[in-house]
C-alpha cells in the first residue's frame, strides 16, 4: 500500500527512522527526505503552520496530488491518514494557492447514500467535511478590488456548499440513530 500522508506523531516517528533527510527548506519549515528502500520522496511539514506551535506535523508523500486526486483519496483510502492528510490538503491549497476544490468535493458527497453507510464510512465523510472545513460557510475568496455583488456572489458560494455539507452531516446523524 502507498499512502500519501502520515499525520500521526508516532507513525511519523517510525517512517522517519527508514528515511534520509536530503535538506530542509530555507524558512526551515520543511525537511525533504528519500527513502531508500522505495525510492519514494517524502517532506515533513505543517498543516496549520500559523497556528500557536506550528500547527500539526504532516508527512507527505511526493509527488503532491493533484485537487482531483486528493478528493479521490479522501473517498476512497482505508488509511485514515490519507483521510485526514487529504482533507487538510484541501484546505491548505485552498489558502495558499486559491485552489478550488469545494464544488466538486460537495459534488461527490452528495452522490454518497447515507443511509447505507458502515460505521468507517460515516467516520470518513465526517472527517473530510469537518477537516477541509466544508461545512464552513466563511468567504475566503479576496475581496480587496472586487465589486459588492462579486463578494456577495462569493459569500453565497460558501454559505451553499456548507449547508449542503451540513445537511450530509444531519444525515449520517440521523442514520446512526
Amino acid at each position: 500500500m502507498h499512502r500519501f500522508f502520515i499525520c500521526n506523531q508516532e507513525e511519523i516517528d517510525f517512517k522517519l527512522q527508514s528515511l534520509i533527510k536530503t535538506r530542509t527548506s530555507e524558512d526551515g519549515w520543511t525537511n525533504y527526505y528519500i527513502d531508500k528502500s522505495s525510492n519514494e520522496e517524502w517532506i515533513l511539514t505543517r498543516f496549520n503552520s500559523e497556528y500557536h506551535g506550528g500547527g500539526e506535523p504532516v508527512l507527505k508523500r511526493l509527488p503532491l496530488p493533484t485537487i482531483e486526486q486528493l478528493i479521490n483519496i479522501a473517498l476512497t483510502s482505508s488509511d485514515k491518514n490519507d483521510i485526514i492528510g487529504s482533507a487538510h490538503e484541501l484546505l491548505e491549497r485552498e489558502k495558499y494557492n486559491k485552489d478550488d476544490f469545494r464544488n466538486i468535493l460537495i459534488e461527490r458527497l452528495l452522490l454518497i447514500d447515507t443511509s447505507r453507510l458502515t460505521g468507517f464510512e460515516k467516520e470518513r465523510l465526517k472527517i473530510i467535511i469537518n477537516d477541509s472545513a466544508l461545512h464552513d460557510s466563511i468567504n475566503r475568496r479576496d475581496i480587496v478590488g472586487k465589486h459588492f455583488t462579486e463578494i456577495e456572489s462569493d459569500a453565497n458560494y460558501y454559505r451553499t456548499v456548507s449547508q449542503k455539507a451540513k445537511g450530509i452531516l444531519n444525515d449520517i446523524e440521523k442514520y446512526s440513530s
